[in-house]
C-alpha cells in the first residue's frame, strides 16, 4: 500500500512542475523579492519531500 502511494505523490509532483502548470508562474511577479516561478518551484518541492516523509513514516495502528 505504501508503495502506491508514493507512485502517486511521484506522478502528483511531476504534473505540478509540467509545462501546463508551471507556466502560470512564469511572470514578473515575486514574493518577497523571489520571482514567483522560482517560489512555486521551492514550494513544490517542499511539500514532495513532507509528504513523502509522512508516507514513509505512517504506521498502520491495525
Amino acid at each position: 500500500m505504501r508503495n502506491n502511494r508514493l507512485v502517486l505523490v511521484a506522478f502528483l509532483f511531476l504534473g505540478l512542475i509540467n509545462f501546463p502548470i508551471i507556466s502560470l508562474f512564469d511572470n514578473s511577479k515575486s514574493v518577497g523579492g523571489v520571482p514567483l516561478l522560482y517560489a512555486y518551484c521551492v514550494v513544490v518541492w517542499v511539500l514532495a519531500i513532507l509528504l513523502t516523509g509522512i508516507i514513509l513514516n505512517y504506521k498502520n495502528k491495525k
